[in-house]
């Protein structure tokens, strides 16, 4: 699939995507801080982990095993799945969901059980590949603040304003288990950032931002101010 993340004008400058992404660690506060700035600004949500989220869903929902180290025969299955399954993505309330045969998992991809198999596809380079060109789609919705792991150095490197949220481990881990997760932010962190394609490190152009000891206020605030400052808002 082409994509169409920018392209140049008639007079040869450079048009640019627009874009704000947010990418980061496990409970680095990226979903909330993402639509509260799409919020402010009238831009479009997505949430790049809630479309592996809903793969995941679905492969388990078929009866494929996605515990690591991933065989070769789960992996193709996990693939295949991709040429067969009726997935778009549809807009709710100024959000963009991927449904799956016209239907959102919203409770479902939240549960524990999809919370371990997301890094596990997420190491598939074909999955990644998918996600990426219809993550790469969505700028067809309209304006975007787009949040995940590899969206301001892979999926949309040229977009105006990139944020890499971090926080200190320990406070990311307190964060999971205050939300009833039971991951660990150690282990998806390893996971995520040494995977072969997709890897979760800052674009060095992004502004990072660490919240550690931060309200969300406070936080919100900071990269608020620099979207106004980038873009003029």
């Amino acid at each position: 699939m082409p994509a169409p993340s920018f392209s140049k004008s008639s007079t040869d400058r450079l048009t640019l995507p627009q874009v704000i992404t947010v990418d980061g660690p496990s409970a680095s506060g990226k979903g909330t801080l993402s639509r509260r700035l799409a919020k402010e600004f009238g831009y479009i949500y997505i949430d790049s982990g809630a479309m592996y989220r809903t793969l995941a869903w679905w492969a388990l929902r078929q009866g494929i095993s996605l515990e690591p180290p991933l065989p070769a025969a789960a992996e193709a299955e996990v693939v295949g799945l991709l040429r067969r399954w009726k997935a778009e993505m549809r807009l709710v309330d100024g959000q963009g969901w991927l449904h799956v045969e016209g239907y959102f998992p919203a409770t479902e991809i939240r549960e524990n059980a999809v919370e371990h198999a997301v890094p596990v596809i997420a190491q598939i380079s074909k999955v990644r590949d998918w996600m990426v060109a219809r993550q790469r789609d969505c700028v067809r919705l309209g304006p975007l603040v787009m949040e995940g792991r590899d969206i301001g150095t892979v999926v949309f490197p040229l977009a105006p304003v990139k944020f890499f949220l971090e926080a200190d481990e320990e406070e990311r881990q307190k964060r999971i288990e205050g939300r009833g997760g039971n991951t660990s932010a150690a282990r998806r962190d390893h996971m995520d950032s040494t995977r072969k394609k997709g890897a979760l490190i800052p674009a060095l152009d992004s502004i990072r931002v660490n919240n550690t000891g931060q309200t969300p206020d406070e936080t919100f605030a900071i990269l608020r101010d620099h979207v106004r400052s980038r873009l003029g808002l």
